[in-house]
């Protein structure tokens, strides 16, 4: 059985899908330099012609994967099949005998494709250009290059191997802790081991405490031994990154920093449902572009006379529909009133559905 209706059709159709959906990434990219020019005309005075081209430039990718693609892909979707109804090229086919579903395949495998893509532009493209982008405004206001990892103060960290860490303030950039108390329990969580110390700095390979005392207790919590000391190796050897505090949002790091970012501060004690959802919604944001695209295709197979206005509207109308589902799913599952990956997917959630209806509903 044959997938697709031809290679001829296919080709055509494909082609007629990507010129609209690249006309339209460019019409939203200018549209949205404007609005930020206009918003941010101080800029201006701050730096030459020159070097906003450039920012602007930088800007590109985030401003194409997060502002453009989405309604790039239901407008190229529904544009290209309310021309396709409008020239009868669709009946052609179907008198022909070829089923819809064969007709609409190739701009299905094309909003697959967008999907994947979608993945790889996000973490190899996207995340690098914002990392550039800050460096280069950095660079350009004479300021040192930014660091994304801030001191912390009075905290309370669950790390490895059972041990609990409270630490008045944590130094970044020498890697060390001032008035850190640390706790070790037992599988049966009886406290087996203490430390309080002034401070404590990173060696390489594991914490070295100074100016403290150390104290080991037996099963009844009776203290077995005590030392004072003025400098205490160990062998305790959390990384040094699980105490300073991330200053990136979760949306702009790759796939991998952010599942390691979550995992650790889920280990540490802190709340991660508002990441973790995040999160999610990061990953389902590819999904979400394969269905816009095959939900369009089924919109744009109802015969209208205005093409490009009925484009527009119905661009204009499911884009703000899906953000407020989004919104909706972001805020439950941030606060944990519904699981972070329910929160995180629930925009495709909801509109799987819908595309399911429309499929079944097909008219061409």
């Amino acid at each position: 059985m044959r997938i697709f209706p031809g290679k001829t059709y296919s080709f055509f159709v494909m082609r007629e899908f990507i010129k609209a959906f690249i006309v339209s990434i460019i019409f939203l990219l200018g549209l949205s330099f404007i609005v930020r020019s206009i918003q941010n005309l101080d800029i201006f005075k701050e730096f030459s012609f020159t070097q906003i081209i450039y920012l602007r430039i930088l800007q590109a990718p985030f401003i194409i994967m997060r502002e453009c693609m989405l309604a790039s892909c239901m407008f190229a979707s529904v544009y290209t099949m309310c021309n396709l109804t409008k020239n009868r090229e669709i009946l052609a086919l179907r008198s022909c005998g070829v089923s819809v579903y064969r007709i609409i395949s190739p701009l299905i495998l094309v909003g697959f494709f967008i999907g994947i893509f979608s993945i790889a532009f996000e973490d190899f493209v996207v995340v690098k250009s914002i990392v550039a982008r800050d460096m280069y405004k950095d660079k350009l206001r004479g300021r040192d290059p930014r660091k994304y990892f801030k001191d912390r103060g009075s905290m309370i960290i669950f790390g490895e191997n059972n041990i609990i860490y409270k630490i008045d303030r944590y130094s970044v950039e020498s890697k060390m802790m001032e008035g850190v108390m640390i706790i070790q329990k037992d599988i049966e969580s009886n406290i087996i081991m203490r430390i309080d110390a002034e401070n404590a700095h990173w060696d390489g390979e594991s914490w070295v405490f100074n100016e403290g005392v150390f104290r080991s207790f037996d099963r009844n919590g009776n203290i077995s031994g005590r030392e004072v000391f003025s400098e205490l190796k160990t062998k305790i050897r959390d990384d040094p990154k699980y105490f300073g505090k991330e200053t990136r949002n979760i949306m702009n790091m790759t796939l991998k920093d952010g599942y390691k970012y979550i995992k650790m501060m889920r280990k540490m004690g802190f709340n991660y449902k508002k990441l973790l959802t995040k999160y999610h919604r990061r990953i389902a944001t590819s999904v979400t572009f394969f269905l816009i695209v095959v939900m369009g295709l089924s919109l744009g197979s109802m015969p209208f006379k205005n093409a490009l206005v009925i484009s527009f509207s119905m661009t204009l109308g499911m884009v703000l529909v899906f953000f407020f589902i989004i919104e909706i799913g972001s805020t439950f599952g941030g606060q944990g009133k519904i699981p972070p990956v329910i929160g995180g997917w629930l925009g495709n959630i909801v509109f799987f559905f819908i595309t399911l209806f429309l499929l079944r509903k097909l008219r061409v």
